[in-house]
C-alpha cells in the first residue's frame, strides 16, 4: 500500500468513525434532555386511564422518584409502538 492508498483508507476510516461518535453524542444528549413525566401524564400518552396504567405498572417503563412514579415520555412512545 503506497502512501496514497493509506491517506485514502484513513479519510474513508475517519468519516466512518467521526459519523458515529456524532450519533451517539446527539443520542445521548437527546436521552439526558429527555422529558419526564408524572402518572396522569404518562395515562393521557398511552391513552389509558390512570387506574389502568396503576394496574399494568409491571409491563412500562418507569422509575421511582420520592415515592412517585416517573416515565420517560419517549419510553412511553416505543412501548405503545412495539
Amino acid at each position: 500500500m503506497n502512501r496514497n492508498e493509506a491517506k485514502m483508507v484513513a479519510e474513508e476510516l475517519y468519516k466512518l468513525i467521526h459519523k458515529d461518535v456524532r450519533n451517539i453524542v446527539s443520542q445521548t444528549v437527546k436521552e439526558e434532555t429527555e422529558e419526564w413525566i408524572g402518572a396522569k401524564e404518562a395515562a393521557k400518552v398511552l391513552g389509558w386511564s390512570v387506574g389502568t396504567l396503576y394496574n399494568r405498572i409491571e409491563e412500562i417503563p418507569h422509575t421511582k422518584l420520592n415515592n412517585r412514579l416517573r416515565f420517560k415520555k419517549s419510553a412511553l412512545l416505543q412501548y405503545l409502538n412495539r
